[in-house]
């Protein structure tokens, strides 16, 4: 007689949560605030009512997702990724293309977020922990990048990497994307050569 081979182990809690916020950010990312709890249910491969025996309420799934693309060590791993050999302008337009990247999936799902009842307003305690801690990280993953080309910066490399994210962000967010929003290439030359002609010798 065939033994009867052991069944899956289930999923904990917190591993089955984290199922699921893999799954629907993709999904929360492309559709917003129309992404219903039954879409979720449909892109994790679970029926509906699985989704709330680990999350009370779609709230907390979408505050799980924003945990998730808040967390800054693959932002980290990235920027540390980018070739040194490139010069310093072109290393910078990767660092802009991953910084963009992650802050419209921030404020893409922060704008969910604002869309649901009974919010409270302003950020929790918790919340402004995570974004500092998560800044901070990123922040000096920018500083160890200028760092490495420090020879060619005429600032320290904190304050090139502090005003280039300023840049970066002031450009990408929502209220001040314009027809005429500055380009990559356009941000990096402006950031390493300034907006003052050389003068004329």
């Amino acid at each position: 007689m065939p033994t009867q081979q052991s069944r899956a182990k289930p999923l904990s809690a917190d591993d089955r949560r984290a199922a699921i916020v893999n799954a629907v950010l993709p999904l929360l990312l492309e559709r917003g605030q129309a992404t219903t709890t039954a879409d979720m249910a449909a892109a994790a491969g679970i029926a509906e009512g699985t989704i709330f025996r680990v999350f009370p309420d779609k709230a907390a799934i979408l505050m799980a997702a924003v945990r998730v693309t808040i967390e800054p060590n693959a932002t980290e791993d990235a920027i540390g990724a980018i070739n040194a050999d490139l010069p310093l302008s072109g290393q910078l337009l990767e660092a802009a293309e991953i910084l963009t990247n992650r802050f419209q999936k921030v404020t893409t799902l922060m704008e969910v977020i604002h869309t649901l009842p009974h919010r409270k307003k302003g950020p929790s305690p918790e919340g402004r922990r995570m974004f500092f801690a998560a800044s901070k990280a990123v922040t000096a993953s920018l500083v160890a990048l200028f760092a490495r080309s420090k020879d060619q910066l005429s600032v320290s490399p904190v304050l090139a990497a502090r005003t280039f994210r300023a840049l970066v962000f002031a450009d990408a967010h929502p209220m001040t994307v314009r027809d005429d929003t500055v380009n990559s290439s356009e941000m990096v030359s402006i950031l390493l050569h300034g907006v003052q002609r050389p003068e004329e010798k």
